[in-house]
């Protein structure tokens, strides 16, 4: 009994309530929400017929960009809280990396990709303060 309470009061790093351990792995899910929000935002706008682009943008592709750079929303700010890391140099730099346009990967990511981002962050700053009636995709998400 006493090596059962003793491994509840006084946690081994084998224990499962190792608290380092927890919070590894919750840094490891939050950032994995920034990363994929970024690969999102890289998701290549719909394009009609023959390939020419229909100057729209994805609905993964704007909510991923609300998440990054909207303002009036909770994302990038609260996670870079949590994360430890400035979130107005981390836009910064993010910028700065998809403006490359070179053939090269970039941190993994290809120059097709940051393409694909620069055209849904332009097409996200026009569209993103607008009243889109009819357009579900630009609603809010509500939970009834």
């Amino acid at each position: 009994m006493s090596s059962v309470f003793e491994g509840i009061v006084n946690p081994t790093s084998n224990s499962f309530l190792d608290l380092n351990e927890q919070t590894r792995a919750c840094q490891k899910l939050l950032a994995s929400v920034v990363h994929l929000s970024i690969k999102d935002a890289c998701t290549r706008p719909p394009t009609g017929k023959k390939g020419k682009s229909l100057g729209d943008i994805h609905t993964d592709a704007f909510t991923a960009l609300r998440f990054l750079f909207g303002e009036g929303v909770s994302g990038l700010n609260e996670y870079a809280t949590w994360l430890d890391f400035d979130a107005g140099q981390f836009r910064t730099r993010l910028l700065e990396m998809m403006r490359d346009d070179t053939a090269k990967f970039v941190f993994s990511i290809g120059p097709e990709d940051r393409r694909a981002f620069r055209h849904n962050y332009r097409t996200w700053l026009v569209v993103k303060d607008l009243k889109q009636e009819g357009r579900e995709e630009f609603d809010e998400d509500t939970d009834d």
